[in-house]
């Protein structure tokens, strides 16, 4: 989080309150996205003191917080609102929504060295859903 606000304070080892302070300086009355993605980490206490640092911040209404992960344990720590049961998808289905995702006007033409590209990224996913949850 710091060394997307400011690369030289990220390697800073200040304690948390100051850590905090500037956060707040940074973040006050502006609305955010914080994405943390592929968390594994699964350390209750270091949650609470994370979210208890970022509840504190005076950000404007709307910001969010989206944590995802593959580790229900994780999921389970820091979601706010129920979370859903993802099935597995077939590969065909997720080429579906990456194709979907590339090609959203719906066209068809897609040139064949792409679509193996597509369909081989599809395979690896493995079926595997993202967890993510939306925090705030």
């Amino acid at each position: 989080m710091l060394e997307s606000l400011n690369p030289s304070k990220a390697t800073v080892r200040e304690n948390q309150d100051a850590l905090l302070k500037y956060l707040e300086e940074k973040l006050e009355e502006k609305r955010y996205l914080l994405v943390l993605d592929d968390v594994w980490n699964e350390d209750s206490e270091k949650w609470e003191r994370l979210m208890s640092c970022l509840s504190k911040l005076n950000s404007a209404p709307g910001s969010k917080i989206i944590v995802t992960t593959r580790s229900g344990r994780v999921a389970s720590l820091t979601e706010t609102l129920p979370r859903p049961k993802l099935d597995l998808v077939s590969t065909n289905e997720c080429w579906s929504i990456l194709k979907h995702a590339a090609y959203s006007d719906g066209s068809s033409d897609i040139p064949h060295d792409l679509e193996r590209i597509g369909r081989e990224i599809a395979k690896k996913c493995d079926g595997l859903p993202l967890m993510a949850k939306i925090i705030g």
